[in-house]
């Protein structure tokens, strides 16, 4: 073999060889931008669930928290003054969950998908608790509206005495089962708040 066809397939080999090497390193590259997009939106999502998680436990959470007192002093609102702090506090309650209902319920939702959490109840459970333990009041204040009602109807008759009994009996139980509720919110606040230092840590790692 001649030194030129030598020469001439040397070329060749290397010039293989440089298309191959270039085509690999683009190859790989494309790899990594693929890849690095793939994180930015995962992290992308992870913000977004995070952030609308905490907006919305925060919401729940002061609701909880401001439920549990109120509930824990619903004797002392008998007074017109009392009547009037309670009626303002409701009304803040309110506001409160109403913003926990507006916050990204998908996006909250989700936060499963991007953070293992460890808790005793996902937040679902607490949500559903919190309406069901909300319902379970509704009786008790019916008997106190109805045992009230039978009372002034009784007001100069015979049995007022004992209507009026009743209707304090009524109050009682009201007042103890809201006393029960409240305790059961301070729990799901304390998991609440549990489940959000759980996402701000894993956060963190990212600051």
């Amino acid at each position: 073999m001649s030194g030129e066809l030598i020469g001439i397939l040397g070329g060749l080999v290397g010039s293989t060889m440089t298309v191959i090497i270039t085509k690999f390193l683009e190859i790989v590259q494309q790899k990594n931008e693929f890849s690095f997009e793939l994180k930015k939106q995962f992290f992308s999502k992870k913000l977004q669930a995070a952030e609308a998680a905490i907006m919305q436990y925060s919401h729940f959470s002061e609701a909880l928290n401001q439920l549990s007192i109120l509930y824990s002093r619903y004797r002392e609102s008998d007074s017109n003054v009392g009547q009037d702090l309670t009626n303002n506090f409701l009304k803040q309650i309110d506001d409160k969950i109403a913003l926990a209902n507006s916050s990204s319920l998908a996006l909250s939702n989700a936060i499963g998908l991007y953070f293992d959490l460890q808790s005793n109840f996902t937040s679902n459970q607490i949500l559903t608790h919190f309406y069901d333990s909300l319902n379970m009041l509704a009786p008790y204040t019916e008997n106190v509206e109805f045992t009230h009602d039978q009372y002034l109807r009784n007001i100069g008759g015979n049995q007022e005495a004992e209507a009026y009994q009743i209707y304090i009996d009524a109050e009682n139980n009201l007042d103890q089962a809201m006393k029960k509720v409240g305790e059961e919110y301070k729990i799901a606040d304390t998991e609440l708040r549990n489940q959000m230092h759980q996402i701000r840590n894993s956060m963190r790692k990212y600051e």
